[in-house]
């Protein structure tokens, strides 16, 4: 092998990129073909990075400036009193002060620019994740509303052929009692299903955690109500409807009457055995077979004389 080879230069061993190297890019391999920018998506932050790094490299290498100033003007300084102190006094002084603060302005610059690439990427993680948390809340939607319009059909389905049975069991009056029951229940169920359509906010406190959370989706629910009894006791609605959420609650309506001039409670959409409460007045009622109302104590559920004590 010539000797001229097996100099340092041929040698291998790490790449020096440095000096009239500066600037050079290693050669890249494309045996697979030209890279698609689009199949490797660049984030906003190795974005800013590249403008910066494009535009932030000085024209002249500091340290070369230094070199090249300090070096002509030891050329043509005398004051130093011998060579030495004439050299001293070019490389030393206020070139050597600009040449501090080019590698320290460089030193800033890079510092800068990583602290604005990860404001940059930390804005696109949190975007990302505003968009996944999107995504999840709108396929938990479109599942709850797959729910109610399959609960629907099968509610309905149930309801045909109980009123067939109904009329196939005629001159059974005791069976047709026991069907009659049944096609209330379906046709409440049906009703229910209905308003949950209606009112989708309802189901956003199956998002909540807590009860802490339920009774403030609950509370803001009822204060954007325009009833105000509803409205004006947002809060004791919330509690009741939290506490006693298994017992079959329905919530009451309330129509303006020109008589009293005031809004009057509306027990007519309650079904058999729903349990409803009226805060005008601080008392639970529930519904019982032949249509009548049983007051009870809003806390334990209790029933409630006629006088209103237990």
């Amino acid at each position: 092998m010539s000797k001229v080879f097996r100099r340092p230069m041929f040698r291998g061993g790490s790449t020096n990129m440095n000096g009239i190297m500066s600037g050079i890019e290693d050669r890249k391999n494309y045996e697979v073909g030209t890279p698609d920018p689009a199949a490797t998506p660049v984030s906003a932050g190795d974005r800013y990075k590249e403008i910066y790094d494009k535009y932030a490299q000085p024209t002249i290498d500091p340290l070369g400036k230094y070199l090249i100033q300090s070096g002509l003007q030891g050329l043509s300084e005398t004051s130093g009193g011998s060579t030495l102190g004439n050299l001293g006094k070019a490389f030393g002084g206020e070139n050597l002060n600009q040449f501090f603060d080019s590698v320290e302005s460089q030193r800033t610059g890079k510092r800068d620019m990583e602290l604005a690439k990860l404001g940059y990427d930390i804005d696109e993680e949190e975007r990302q994740a505003a968009i996944a948390r999107e995504d999840e809340l709108r396929t938990q939607q479109q599942g709850f509303d797959q729910s109610l319009l399959n609960q629907e059909i099968q509610a309905k389905a149930d309801l045909a052929q109980l009123n067939r049975d109904f009329k196939a069991a005629e001159g059974d009056a005791d069976r047709q009692n026991k069907i009659k029951i049944k096609i209330q229940e379906g046709e409440n169920k049906i009703a229910e299903l209905q308003f949950k359509k209606d009112n989708p906010e309802i189901g956003k406190e199956f998002a909540a955690q807590t009860p802490q959370e339920q009774f403030k989706v609950f509370t803001n629910l009822y204060l954007q109500s325009n009833i105000p009894p509803i409205k004006n006791n947002a809060a004791v609605l919330a509690d009741f409807r939290l506490k006693h959420s298994s017992q079959g609650y329905y919530e009451l309506n309330y129509n303006y009457s020109n008589k009293s001039k005031k809004y009057e409670p509306d027990f007519s959409a309650i079904p058999i055995g729903g349990l409803t409460y009226d805060p005008t007045q601080g008392k639970a009622f529930r519904r019982n077979k032949d249509g009548s109302f049983t007051e009870l104590n809003p806390f334990d559920l209790s029933p409630l004389d006629a006088d209103g004590t237990e």
